[in-house]
């Protein structure tokens, strides 16, 4: 796909940008170089709300659904679970796209699904599953104590499989989707709207 893509009279044809916009997203979580492979993930708590970046680890073009992994004692597990939705920010500099996508969403723990995308992790990504605490914990010891514990390989992968119990998929089923593009000929802006994963409605906006 070229770089220059966007810049073509094909940007008239919505159409023809949604299809270019969920391929991006499709090769970005298979290409760990591609500028969309992390994205950012937000989520509210409060008053507030909270972005992160965490990895596109899969995304199914037919039932409109994207995937990240976490760690079950993560502080964002509970807010997901409060609001049951999640928004996605993705970009890609090379192409002057961005992408807001948001949607319901599910947790897979324990599941045949998380077994499915655990048993395709890698012995290295593992690791931070096994560390005694969950993310964002107060350290009682010295930090070198997890640094070691980080860049030690010495497990096994049959050792690794404590690491499960952490583990999570995390699921959105895609509703809505925004595209912006920036370009010195004039930027451009369409939102997508699904529903089950089926596309119901298109529009051009005003950049």
């Amino acid at each position: 796909m070229s770089q220059t893509i966007f810049e073509t009279s094909q940007t008239t044809d919505i159409k023809f940008v949604e299809h270019i916009c969920w391929q991006m997203l499709s090769d970005a979580a298979k290409d760990r170089k591609h500028p969309m492979h992390t994205v950012v993930i937000g989520t509210a708590a409060g008053a507030l709300a909270h972005m992160r970046t965490v990895v596109l680890r899969r995304v199914d073009i037919e039932t409109r659904k994207l995937y990240f992994h976490t760690d079950i004692r993560s502080a964002k597990i509970d807010q997901i679970r409060a609001t049951g939705q999640l928004s996605w920010l993705a970009y890609d500099p090379s192409r002057r796209s961005q992408l807001r996508l948001s949607g319901p969403t599910i947790l897979h723990h324990g599941n045949e699904l998380a077994r499915l995308h655990w048993e395709k992790t890698q012995h290295y990504s593992r690791r931070c599953y096994l560390l005694p605490d969950g993310p964002s914990q107060p350290l009682m010891h010295d930090v070198s104590e997890v640094d070691e514990r980080l860049s030690s390989f010495s497990y096994s992968k049959e050792e690794s499989e404590a690491g499960f119990d952490h583990f999570v998929v995390v699921e959105t089923q895609v509703d809505s989707m925004e595209w912006y593009y920036t370009y010195s000929r004039g930027n451009r802006r369409a939102l997508f709207s699904y529903h089950a994963g089926a596309l119901v409605s298109q529009a051009w906006l005003t950049p």
